[in-house]
């Protein structure tokens, strides 16, 4: 067991250890590839999550824009927030609580002035994540000329016709308020359709008699049906909901439009981007469901006080997401066993050419070098997660979402040549060896 436990752990080192695996099992290459994997799912979950808050603290524009708006000051300017039950609550100072969107300096002149810093912008909306969004139906046509007609004339085209437009939405930034007159205009149309159809009205309409749903969740559900079923298939705009969402409005009007430097505040989660010092981009998301209930800032805290209360909150909300980004990146990493399987293979093929092409003949076969390539596999996974972790804090994410596995191919392939230098050098001591003994007898 001593010999084995040196075998595993040293061979990366040793050039004699390592030559042992030939003759061991591929268990050990098994076992070798096995702690790789946690190796690098481990570097992935560090990557993403380590290096934030050195970059936090390397954007003091951001950071100054984030103070402007919940640590101002001037009291009188300031959004009071607290936390609870792992939900976030705002208003203006000297206001109530309620559900509204209170910034947003993207659109509002006397927002940016008050707020922004340097450009970054920020968005405080506290409305519930389901709240619908209004939004205009249109096409446009797939010739290259972008010609733009409504819905409703689509609708009168040909089936040939309308092969050549294409479904889009916008969203107009508002909630959509589901007025009686609204509705009835919904019931109307659904009333025209199959017999399935008219089964779900009549079902939601007794559940609303038997005041087992309240009017406004009628007023949805019916809107729902209609959306669904007068309208194409939304995926491209939504991937969590059948209908438009206004929360999406900022990620298609602002994120998806190429906008960056930005902070978006909502009742469940935070999201943002900004640029360090340094120049590296971060993105970020935090959920507060882990965070203790109580108010951002309290009464009568200093300004420094006020500013630490911010960090924290952010910071803290970010941390939050640790459990979804170790899921995430375990799911990822099982993704790549087939890459790294392949660079084991292409390192061992490596190795195996340069002895035979040295002439080489100790490692007899493609096997026994897989076994020794592998010996190198998890030690090469240590490599990498102490250079990505060490450079974490210096690149961008989108660098880190490949540096790990670049690094461990890296090092894997560089001891496995290590590995042939050194055979075939003492290959050719042992030939030397021998015709100095036939020489002499």
């Amino acid at each position: 067991m001593k010999k084995w436990f040196r075998f595993v752990f040293c061979s990366f080192f040793s050039h004699d250890l390592s030559k042992e695996g030939a003759k061991r099992s591929y268990a050990n290459v098994l076992l070798g590839f096995a702690l790789a994997l946690v190796l690098l799912w481990a570097t992935f979950v560090g990557a993403e999550t380590l290096p934030v808050g050195v970059h936090y603290g390397n954007a003091p524009d951001f950071r100054a824009t984030a103070y402007a708006v919940f640590a101002n000051a001037d009291a009188n300017q300031r959004i009071d927030v607290k936390i609870e039950d792992g939900a976030l609550k705002a208003k203006k100072h000297g206001g109530e609580y309620a559900e509204d969107l209170l910034v947003n300096t993207f659109d509002r002149d006397a927002d940016r002035k008050k707020y922004s810093v340097n450009g970054y912008n920020i968005v405080v909306d506290t409305r519930p994540a389901d709240t619908l969004a209004e939004v205009e139906a249109y096409c446009v046509s797939n010739d290259g000329k972008n010609t733009k007609i409504s819905y409703q004339d689509y609708l009168t085209l040909s089936d040939v016709a309308r092969l050549n437009f294409d479904f889009r939405l916008r969203y107009t930034g508002n909630e959509l308020v589901l007025t009686d007159e609204a509705v009835e205009g919904y019931l109307e149309y659904l009333s025209g359709l199959d017999s399935e159809t008219k089964d779900a009205v009549e079902k939601h309409a007794d559940d609303l008699k038997r005041a087992e749903i309240t009017k406004d969740a009628y007023a949805r559900e019916i809107y729902e049906l209609y959306f669904t079923h007068y309208y194409p298939e939304i995926t491209a705009y939504e991937s969590t909901s059948a209908v438009p969402l206004l929360r999406t409005y900022y990620y298609h009007q602002y994120v998806n439009a190429g906008s960056q430097n930005y902070f978006f505040v909502f009742d469940d989660y935070m999201t943002g981007s900004f640029e360090t010092v340094g120049g590296t981009d971060v993105s970020f998301h935090g959920f507060y469901n882990n965070l203790a209930s109580g108010s951002l800032v309290s009464e009568g805290a200093t300004q420094d006080e006020a500013h630490a209360s911010v960090d924290g909150w952010i910071q803290k909300s970010f941390h939050a997401m640790l459990p979804l980004h170790a899921y995430a990146h375990a799911v990822n990493t099982v993704s790549l066993v087939p890459f790294i399987v392949l660079m084991l293979l292409v390192a061992t093929l490596l190795t195996y050419s340069l002895l035979r092409l040295r002439n080489v003949e100790s490692i007899r076969s493609m096997g026994s070098m897989c076994k020794i390539v592998g010996s190198f596999v998890w030690f090469s996974g240590v490599v990498s997660a102490v250079l990505t972790v060490a450079t974490s804090c210096f690149v961008s994410h989108r660098v880190m979402s490949v540096l790990p596995l670049v690094l461990f191919f890296v090092t894997l392939a560089t001891r496995s040549v290590v590995f042939a230098i050194m055979e075939s050098r003492l290959f050719s001591r042992q030939l030397e060896q021998q015709k100095a003994e036939q020489t002499g007898d």
